[in-house]
């Protein structure tokens, strides 16, 4: 994982001298999110009695486009969270990537990304019961989105998979998390 992250960096060092612009965007996501542990679905275990959310966060920061084509590389800062809660209580589980990331527009109104890197987990209830958080782990995610705007700024209306694998502090369980959703960002960038 640490060779991962020092290619990305030096390569990622390398493009920035080529790069035309500072890169931003943030925003958020809401749809269809899945947690595992161990295997076991905790959609299943807790039922259709317990209203279920899955939201995603994120921000990317970098530079591009690259030497005239229209990559740019980025910073990602992006979190899942899935909860469960009932009149009474609630149980989330939270899942973080921190890594490397590129976007492309293969058109000027379409944009395509990407994200791999280092996953933690942050889990919370209100229950009288210790969550475990994570020793570490990976994560990834894909997005496509239609870009609105044409000068520096602009909002970005598109879709985004995300997948993490965590082993559990305490108990030492896998903990996967996905999610499948619907999102908007601002976004600030140098287009083409």
């Amino acid at each position: 994982m640490k060779k991962l992250f020092l290619t990305s960096f030096l390569i990622m060092s390398a493009m920035i001298g080529f790069a035309q612009g500072f890169y931003f965007d943030i925003g958020l996501g809401v749809g269809n999110a899945k947690t595992k542990i161990n295997g076991q679905d905790m959609s299943d275990l807790f039922g259709s009695s317990v209203k279920e959310v899955g939201v995603d966060l994120g921000l990317k920061l970098g530079y591009g486009p690259i030497s005239g084509t229209p990559l740019y590389i980025v910073g990602e800062i992006s979190g899942i969270g899935h909860r469960f809660e009932d009149d009474y209580n609630y149980i989330q589980f939270n899942s973080y990537l921190i890594g490397p990331g590129l976007i492309i527009y293969p058109v000027p109104f379409i944009q395509l990304g990407t994200s791999i890197g280092y996953s933690f987990v942050s889990n919370q209830t209100d229950l009288p019961m210790e969550m475990n958080d994570s020793e570490g782990g990976t994560a990834a995610n894909i997005s496509i989105a239609f870009d609105f705007g044409k000068e520096k700024n602009g909002v970005l209306l598109g879709a985004k998979y995300a997948f993490t694998s965590n082993k559990l502090e305490i108990s030492k369980a896998k903990q996967e998390s996905s999610i499948f959703c619907i999102f908007v960002k601002y976004a600030y960038r140098h287009k083409n």
